[in-house]
């Protein structure tokens, strides 16, 4: 059975990007495009691994994080910003690993692949 990633990315362009490069991987993929459908999804589907935009519409992926790791503090979330490094100091304990945009999708998914196998 393929593992399940839940994708929250509010910009088409990434969010497509990054569901292809995923699903060519042979991950299982949901994409939600905001904070509060994210935790919707989340609360009614299982998933292996989290990856969440910071900034989006509704809810941004940091507070939409801290009330998932109240439910689950195992799950690997990882962030995608274009946030520099110390923009995200503050907040960089709640992610498993924040990948800068434009990241490259190789890196992001050897690392998914070192977390939840394929």
């Amino acid at each position: 059975m393929s593992k399940r990633i839940l994708i929250a990315e509010d910009d088409p362009a990434h969010r497509e990007l990054i569901t292809i490069y995923a699903k060519n991987q042979g991950y299982d993929v949901v994409v939600v495009t905001d904070g509060v459908d994210l935790l919707t999804t989340f609360a009614n589907e299982r998933f292996d691994l989290i990856i969440t935009d910071l900034m989006m519409a509704n809810l941004n992926g940091a507070s939409a994080t801290e009330l998932i790791k109240i439910q689950d503090n195992q799950l690997p979330i990882i962030a995608l910003t274009a946030y520099s490094p110390n923009e995200i100091n503050l907040i960089k304990y709640k992610f498993t690993k924040i990948f800068h945009k434009p990241c490259d999708y190789k890196e992001l998914f050897e690392y998914v692949e070192s977390l939840i196998g394929k």
